[in-house]
């Protein structure tokens, strides 16, 4: 009980400094320095907490975030291999990153399943749509990772894109979880779902907006 209320604790900080350098990587100038340094700090927490998380998630028997955790844990770092592709474990986590993927959607539609069968049709709450969702959208990743995975060579402009939306999802997932799941840490002031609403759209919109501004950048993109 101690070590998990420690490791909890230890969860929430580290989303705090997750929250904080993924603002900063998102308002700082792509390429400037305090991008990249924000950057490696997001990268590095999202991952600690990522797997922190399913560690709680499986401790305490919810399958959801069990789902939850996995997909942004893949996000991210199939978002750092997609501009790593010159490194071996780049190459590697680009390679088989469609077999995580895979296992993800397959773990979901078991949830579905198994929510499908609880005598009031709930699995932690929730209704086996909640985890068919969660499939649907792991499978589109599943598809778009075989598509890269057989297409390394794609345009400077393509991989940027997809590393900017992978992880832009994946800090729409941590800003989502932390701003309605763990609000009780915010004053009474910020309690309201509009307050908690801004950073997620925050996020959302800037990674629109980066995405389609590179997209349609005419100068060529290095």
């Amino acid at each position: 009980m101690i070590a998990s209320t420690l490791l909890g604790t230890v969860h929430f900080w580290i989303g705090c400094t997750a929250m904080g350098a993924g603002f900063s990587a998102l308002i700082s100038r792509k390429g400037h320095w305090l991008h990249r340094k924000a950057g490696l700090v997001f990268l590095s927490s999202m991952i600690l907490l990522t797997l922190s998380g399913l560690w709680l998630s499986l401790e305490r028997g919810i399958l959801f975030t069990v789902f939850l955790a996995a997909i942004a844990f893949h996000a991210v770092v199939t978002a750092w291999s997609t501009v790593r592709l010159e490194t071996r474990l780049g190459r590697f986590v680009t390679r088989y990153g469609v077999v995580f993927s895979g296992v993800i959607v397959s773990g979901a539609v078991w949830g579905g399943l198994k929510a499908a069968k609880m005598p009031d049709g709930l699995l932690n709450g929730l209704p086996a749509e909640a985890f068919l969702i969660l499939a649907g959208l792991t499978f589109l990743m599943m598809l778009l990772d075989a598509a890269f995975a057989f297409n390394w060579s794609s345009q400077t402009k393509n991989r940027i894109i997809r590393h900017l939306w992978r992880m832009g999802f994946a800090f729409f997932l941590a800003t989502g979880i932390f701003f309605f799941g763990n609000n009780h840490v915010l004053p009474e002031a910020m309690r309201h779902e509009l307050v908690l609403s801004i950073p997620v759209i925050a996020v959302v919109l800037w990674t629109l907006y980066y995405a389609i501004r590179i997209r349609f950048e005419k100068r060529p993109v290095t």
